[in-house]
């Protein structure tokens, strides 16, 4: 696994998008009804993690267009923090298309108490609606445990 040096967003071609809200703006444009979703997933490697962060453009109906940013770093020293930071960066995306419209933030993190992420799970949806997005944990986060699941792999 290389370190990533800059992370940008590249769509499914793997082409560099230069300004991913101008990208999400341009779509919105064709895609009247077209929602918002934005997630991100992580795997450790070692001593290494890599994230994947996706906004997942969803044409009602018709599909989902995604754009994605993987970042390889050190690991943290525990599962929380490596959690935590799936959440920053997804809000962090979410929080650079805000005058989008209705964004959705999805977080990798269970609502069902069973699990050990559900410990992070009212402060991370607590941190999502805090600024101003919808906030969905598993398992209705698509966006996170499938669209970012599958680039950070």
């Amino acid at each position: 696994m290389k370190l990533t040096a800059k992370p940008v967003f590249r769509d499914h071609t793997g082409k560099e998008i230069k300004n991913e809200k101008a990208y999400v703006e341009s779509w919105l444009k064709g895609h009247p009804n077209g929602r918002i979703f934005v997630g991100c997933d992580s795997k450790v490697r070692g001593a290494r993690v890599k994230y994947s962060t996706v906004i997942c453009m969803w044409d009602v109906g018709k599909g989902v267009q995604e754009i994605y940013k993987n970042e390889v770093v050190k690991a943290p020293s525990d599962s929380y923090t490596r959690l935590w930071d799936e959440v920053t960066r997804a809000v962090n995306a979410a929080y650079d298309l805000r005058e989008l419209g209705r964004i959705t933030v999805h977080i990798d993190i269970n609502s069902n108490p069973q699990y050990r992420s559900h410990q992070l799970y009212d402060a991370s949806i607590g941190l999502i609606t805090s600024m101003g997005f919808e906030g969905a944990g598993k398992p209705f986060s698509w966006a996170a445990s499938c669209g970012a699941h599958r680039h950070c792999q």
